[in-house]
């Protein structure tokens, strides 16, 4: 979920007064399910609220192997996957005079007991607030955890462990977060923390595993949603 900036009329006014384009929309989508069967079709709605007045022309690149899949000019789209696997989606929304912007989120294909959720929100400091949820679709017995790399170039502090027991390593810095109790399905695991800017100023780039034990046997997946945040 990324933090929406508004500016107030007269500014808006000002800014249309000197011509300034391209500021203040975002490409941005949500899947219907970060975590689908194979054969399933998944539902890609684009943020239209997000978006300036006008008409567009969306580029979804599924499978994240940087070829585009589909060019349309509907909001919502279907596709589905025919094999297991993680899969950086990829939209490029391209307005009409030609400003392009794009947004990637990580879906996850399989059949397993948990999966895990990214979402970020800029803050007004410029720190970043990141929320994993971890969604147990099964019973899972063993406990559940994630690792998730830290940026260089920021400082971090966690926000709500949500239970959680932590520990962190050398270089390359990570958080290792495990829930050690048992999981009933439809039940949920949280863990959150803010990124502050350092030497900053770079796209911050996400990459966590989740993991966990159902009746003796080991699963992970990576962690879906939000990949990347640009400066």
């Amino acid at each position: 979920m990324n933090q929406r900036v508004y500016v107030p009329l007269a500014v808006a006014i000002i800014l249309t007064g000197l011509s300034v384009v391209g500021f203040g929309w975002e490409a941005d989508f949500e899947p219907s399910t970060f975590n689908p069967h194979v054969g399933e079709p998944v539902s890609f709605a684009v943020c239209e609220p997000c978006l300036d007045p006008g008409t567009y022309e969306y580029v979804w690149d599924f499978d994240g192997d940087g070829v585009s899949d589909l060019v349309t000019s509907e909001p919502v789209v279907d596709y589905v996957y025919e094999e297991d696997g993680f899969f950086a989606v990829e939209l490029t929304s391209t307005a009409a005079d030609g400003r392009r912007k794009s947004k990637r989120l990580g879906v996850l294909v399989g059949t397993l007991p948990a999966y895990a959720v990214r979402e970020t929100l800029r803050q007004a400091d410029g720190a970043i607030f990141v929320l994993i949820t971890v969604y147990i679709v099964d019973e899972v017995t063993g406990g559940v955890g994630f690792t998730e790399a830290l940026p260089r170039g920021w400082m971090h502090e966690e926000v709500d462990v949500g239970g959680a027991i932590k520990a962190e390593r050398g270089d390359p810095k990570r958080y290792e977060v495990a829930w050690g109790s048992q999981f009933d399905a439809g039940s949920e695991a949280k863990f959150s923390y803010r990124l502050i800017p350092g030497y900053g100023g770079s796209t911050v780039t996400f990459d966590g595993m989740m993991n966990g034990y159902s009746d003796g046997v080991r699963f992970h997946g990576a962690v879906c949603g939000e990949l990347e945040i640009a400066p």
